[in-house]
Parts: structure tokens; sequence; C-alpha cells
């Protein structure tokens, strides 16, 4: 028995829990490349077309103990170079073999290139073009463009180009270290470069953030002056097609102060062991952080730094905007091995493929800045600043992979209910997802835990009740062809009952009249009594919203409400009225879905009487309505008209005005049947239920004298006086 009545007592709370929920229900659908972009993804890819699936595989192919790997170039026979920071170090990978080849004196390496066997190594801030052995390591100064930093080395024919700052010049320099200032641009600096199969050059500026045709003459023009302040990477395609990244960074505007290693660490090393025996040595360090701030979207600096355009540049130079990024920065563009172009972003880690007008996710990192990318030897190869790394991105798809949806806010404290992922394979065990709630806009220690991953495609959401919930999505085993189309969440918010915000009764006789009236004169006549009772009501159909043009009616009486209901339920009112003094209330109206009423207080006796309102959400929730009541809102009934008596004093007509129910209003006489005349109280101002009113006996003596009374509430007497 006590068994028995533990069961009863749990299923009695249960579905009081349960139909405390009952409202309509919501639901939470991801179903676009937005939606599943503003997730944290690991392992997956956004393809254009909104869709979840496997990412290309992502394997680190090198690890760094420089916070920045800022470049990158493949020499014909497969070997990897990198320049880094904030040590000046250039590393060659061969296989999975990473070397530490050169030290240069400066402590970055913004640019590397490969010629005839031999790399060409720029150095910032304040540095030189080195020459360097990629077998021993040796180097030799190349060319000095003494400038503050050179950002981008370019070969044309036998002669290698350089971009530098913050003069904003081109130079070209011959095999024979030779060189000369090619274009002299008005930019800060210029960023970024790219050769045209013609021989001629596309470059990118900071400061005014303007893209640049060069010719093989020097001769340059402006091809396109973008709203961001600096083209961060150019890159033509094999069709001769250019590609530009504006992002909104900001580089110094001055070169910083000269500073150099000790004179022991600027003898050059031809290998490894000797420059890591430098590494305790005391060295300069000039943060060049600027370029690749790791930002968050609250931080001050997110504003500017997480904003950027992808622009193409066809051959006849006209430029146009082909994608707008809003949180995240393009550091690198290169081609792809499918003729698609790759973007290398901050500060998310992504990588991003466009093709055709639309921008899919194919690869993420976890060091968040991606700050180059390459494709040479048909192998995707990208570098990380904010820790130094180099991966690789394989064509196979990732057998892991994590994606987390953002967290969703349902507005309100909420139960979770069904959930469906639709897609291709994503039954059997390929997909699993989990689940987590809680009350914080962001994930925390006060959330519940994630639920146990469920790897059907559909069922009910195991976590408790909250405002806020969060999915994720992983693949338990190694499927081909799994893709994700769309995953829903349905939710139901825990009923709250009405708000009542404002309920008054308009003055005596004011109605409120829509077009579905005539329009004027402002007096209409009463409907015949109704099925509600024996009240008549001006009733049209209308807007809700529209109050109405006000007008007057005597006898009625209007009621004007306001109410809210927080789950956005259907409200449903019913008035109720009583005399002050009893105990019973009335019907007047009942289940109306308008938030006013006008009615006819003529049926009524004289006297005080209230209003009661219930605003019900049982339209919505027939099995457990919520509701508010106001009621004690008061109003008068009036419908007996003044007295009026007059007689003679001496010289004058005194008119007496009283009335029961309410002040006296206006009092006016006609003599003859010719105009009204306003009289003015004997006080000055009529305002109280009684007033005396006098006129010249010699203004009516003889003549035809009506006198009328308006009360309050519109209720007229007459009465005619004789003097003879």
């Amino acid at each position: 028995m006590p068994y028995r009545i533990a069961v009863v007592i749990a299923l009695l709370a249960f579905l009081i829990s349960a139909q405390a929920f009952a409202v309509a229900p919501q639901f939470w659908r991801m179903r676009t490349a937005e939606d599943f972009l503003a997730g944290e993804i690991e392992g997956f890819a956004v393809t254009s077309r909104g869709q979840l699936k496997a990412a290309p595989a992502v394997q680190k192919i090198a690890t760094f103990t420089d916070p920045f790997v800022l470049s990158q170039v493949t020499a014909p026979n497969g070997d990897l170079f990198f320049g880094t920071g904030n040590d000046g170090k250039v590393y060659r990978l061969r296989g999975s073999d990473l070397k530490l080849i050169y030290t240069a004196a400066e402590p970055e390496i913004y640019a590397v290139a490969f010629r005839d066997g031999a790399l060409y190594v720029a150095s910032s801030p304040n540095g030189k073009i080195y020459r360097v052995d990629p077998e021993s390591g040796q180097g030799t100064a190349f060319f000095d463009p003494k400038q503050a930093y050179i950002w981008a080395l370019q070969f044309i024919g036998n002669d290698l180009v350089a971009a530098t700052g913050v003069e904003g010049q081109l130079f070209r320099i011959t095999p024979g270290g030779d060189g000369k200032v090619w274009f002299d641009s008005p930019e800060t600096h210029l960023r970024s470069l790219a050769a045209r199969p013609d021989g001629s050059f596309l470059a990118g500026g900071s400061s005014k953030g303007r893209i640049y045709a060069v010719a093989r003459d020097g001769s340059a023009h402006a091809l396109y002056d973008s709203s961001m302040n600096e083209i961060s990477s150019i890159f033509v395609d094999g069709n001769g097609i250019g590609w530009a990244a504006g992002v909104g960074n900001t580089l110094p505007a001055q070169a910083p102060p000269r500073q150099q290693r000790p004179a022991q660490q600027q003898q050059q090393s031809s290998g490894a062991q000797s420059s890591d025996a430098k590494k305790d040595e005391a060295t300069a360090n000039v943060e060049v952080s600027f370029s690749f701030e790791d930002t968050t979207p609250d931080s001050p600096v997110s504003a500017q730094a997480g904003t950027g355009e992808l622009y193409r540049i066809d051959k006849d130079n006209f430029v146009e905007i082909v994608r707008k990024f809003d949180r995240e920065m393009i550091y690198g563009i290169s081609g792809g091995a499918d003729g698609q172009i790759l973007l290398s972003t901050g500060p998310q880690g992504r990588v991003y493929e466009y093709r055709d007008g639309e921008v899919a996710l194919v690869a993420t990192v976890p060091e968040k800045q991606v700050v180059s990318i390459s494709n040479a030897g048909g192998s995707t190869v990208v570098t990380t600043t904010n820790s130094g790394a180099v991966y690789r991105i394989d064509r196979a798809p990732n057998s892991r992979g994590e994606f987390r949806s953002a967290a969703k806010d349902v507005d309100r404290f909420s139960r979770f209910g069904h959930y469906k992922i639709e897609g291709t394979r994503v039954g059997d065990g390929n997909v699993a997802i989990a689940f987590r709630t809680g009350n914080t806009r962001n994930p925390d220690g006060t959330w519940s835990a994630w639920s146990v991953p469920s790897s059907s495609p559909e069922g009910n959401v195991p976590s408790p009740p909250g405002r806020y919930i969060q999915w994720k999505l992983n693949i338990p085993k190694p499927a081909s062809g799994v893709v994700v189309d769309s995953v829903t969440v349905a939710f139901v918010h825990r009923n709250v009952a009405p708000v009542i915000e404002n309920i008054s009764v308009q003055d005596p006789a004011v109605v409120f009249l829509t077009s579905g009236f005539p329009a004027s004169p402002g007096v209409v006549e009463a409907t015949n009594p109704d099925e509600y009772g024996i009240f008549t009501s001006l009733e049209a159909a209308r807007d809700r919203n529209d109050p109405g043009k006000r007008a007057f009616r005597k006898g009625y009486r209007t009621i004007v409400w306001r109410a809210r209901d927080d789950n956005g339920d259907s409200l449903r009112y019913s008035i109720s009225f009583r005399k002050v003094g009893t105990d019973r209330w009335l019907r007047l109206r009942e289940n109306m879905e308008e938030t006013q009423l006008n009615f006819d207080t003529s049926q009524l006796p004289d006297g005080r009487y209230q209003i009661r309102l219930v605003a019900s959400d049982r339209a919505d929730n027939p099995d457990m309505p919520l509701s508010e009541t106001k009621e004690g809102i008061e109003f008068d009934v009036d419908n007996t008209t003044p007295r009026i008596t007059a007689s003679v004093e001496g010289d004058s007509v005194i008119v007496k005005v009283a009335d029961d129910g309410s002040a006296v209003g206006k009092v006016e006489y006609a003599a003859d049947a010719e105009q009204w005349v306003r009289m003015t109280p004997l006080d000055g101002i009529a305002d109280s239920t009684s007033e005396t009113f006098r006129l010249p006996k010699s203004a009516v003596t003889g003549k035809f004298v009506v006198v009328r009374a308006v009360d309050a509430f519109y209720n007229v007497a007459t009465e005619s006086v004789t003097v003879r």
C-alpha cells in the first residue's frame, strides 16, 4: 500500500510539472551555414548549402617553441621552409624532420622565397633580405632596402620583388643583389604581392587599403579603394584571376627603435646546433602581434579586427567584393587542388573554401590564428600564431570530430522535448548527440553535465529544464558519406500567468468607433440587445490594436485595458460587474478577444458600481490555464435628469438646478426660440450637484423662455420660465 501511494504521488507530481509547461511548443532548428558556423567546430566541415559533414583530415606536422610561424615556402624537392617570430628563426621541414637552419639578427621573418636552389629570407623590423643555403644554413646579406618592415617577396623572372613599409615602397632586386625602388606608393606599407601571368604585379597596401596594379616597367595605378584599411593577402589563380583580402587591421606608422642582438649572435649559424646554443643569450624582442591579435567578441579591438572582405580581380582589372566576414579576418589566400580558392583566417582557426560564389568551412585548428596557407605540390599546408604550428590538410575525410552548437537562449525557463537529426547516413550509430542545459548565458559549472551521447537520430532531450541549451555532435565510428542537414530541438516555455497592465473606465458617454461606423456625425445608434443579456453594445469589425475614433453616446460607458502574456499565449477576457455594497458579481462579457468594451448603462439603476476583469490563457492551455484578475475599478451610473426651478426675486429671475447623481454641467436659456445663451452660476463655476443662476427680469419678461440643463452624464432637462 505505501508503494502504491508513492507511485501515485510521483505520478501526480510529474503531471503537475508537465502541465506547468503546457503552452504551445516551439522549435530550435539549425539548418543554415550561418547557424553551424556560429558553433565550435573541430573535425567537421560546413558546406555552403548549410550541411555539416566530416572535414578533411588535419595533421599537425610540426610544433614550434616559437610563438609565431609567420611565413612559408615550398622548394621544388618538397622541402618546406618556415619563417618565425619572435627570434628570427628559419626552419626546414624535410619529411617529418624539422630542423632549425638559420637565425637572423632581427626578430621577425614575415617573408621567405625560394629560387634556383637558394632560400631568400626577409627579416623585420629594420631588417634585410638574406640569401641562405637550404642545406648548410649558411646565410649572407643579399639586399638592404633600409626599410622598417619587409612584408612579402615574389620573383619576376630572375628578379626578386620586395614589398616594404613604413614608406610603402616596392623594390626590384637583380640576382646580383642590386635593387631600386620600383613603385613608391602613397601607403604606409605595401603589405602583399602576387605576380600575374603577363609579368605585372598586384600589390596590396596598408593605411589606405588599396589594391594596385604594377606594370613591368614599374608604372602603377590603383584598381580599388577598399573600405578596409589593409590588404593582407593577394593571390593569382591559374586562370589569371586575382583574389585579395581586406581586413580591419592597423600596422605601425613608423619604424621601431633599432635593436640588435649582441655581436656574438650576429654571426649566422650554418645549422641548428650553433643556433640552439644562442637561444639562452639575450635577444631583442620586438613584439609585432598587431598583425595577429587574438581577440574575443567582447574585446575592445574585436569590432575592428574581426572584419574582413574577399575581393575578385578580373583580368580587365575590375574589382568586386565577393564575400564579407563579420567576425573573422583573412590572413592568407591560396589555390586548392580542384581549382577552388582557400582562405586562412582568425581568430577562430578556420580554413575556408570559396567556389562559385559560395564559402564553405573545410578545416579548423586549435591555435585560432591561421596566418599563412599554401598548396604547393598538391598538399595544403597552413601555419599558425599564438602557438606556432604547421598543419597539413589531407583530402581524405577526418575519422573524428566534434561540433558544439552555440548556447541557445530560449527566452524563458523551458522544458526540452524531442530532438531530430536529419541528413544522410545519420543513423546506424554514425553520429552521436549529447545535450546540456543551464540558466546562465555562458555554459559553466552551474549547467547540467553533458547527457550520455545518443546514437539515435531522434529521441527525447534528457537534460533538465532551463533557459539555455547546448548540444554537441560527434562521429563515434568512421563512416563515409555522413551529412547532417539539420538538427531540431523542441521546447516549451513554463507557463506564466497573464499580466493585466492597465484598466480604466472612460468618461461618461465616451465610446471608440472604427471605420465600421458612419464617419459623422459622432453620434451612433445602439444595436439591439444580444445574447449576453440586457446590455446593448456598439461593436464593429476592427483591428484589435486600434482603439478607434473617439465619439459620444449618452448612457454608455467604455472600459479599456492592456494585458500581456510572456509566453505569447492568446488571451481571452471576461468582465463582470456589481453594485458597490453587494457581493454578487454579474456577467458583462465572457471569452472576448478585444481589449475594450462599451455598454449601455441606461439599463442600470443609478449608483456606484465595480468592474472585475479576468485575463486567461485558456485558449492555448486548456488543461491547466493561468489567469490574472483585476477588480475594484469603480464607476458611477446616473440616468436621472437634473431638476430645474425658477422664481422672481426683485429685478432678477433666480434659476436653481439640482442633480442627485452628478455635477451640474452646462446650463443655457433661450428666449422666444432664438439662440441658446450660456448661463454662469453665481459662484462662477458649474462643479457641484446644486447651482444657482440669475437672469435679469427685463431680459425675459413677456417672452417664451426655456432653460436647459445638462449634467456630467449628459442627462438633459428642460423647463419653461414665465415672467409677466
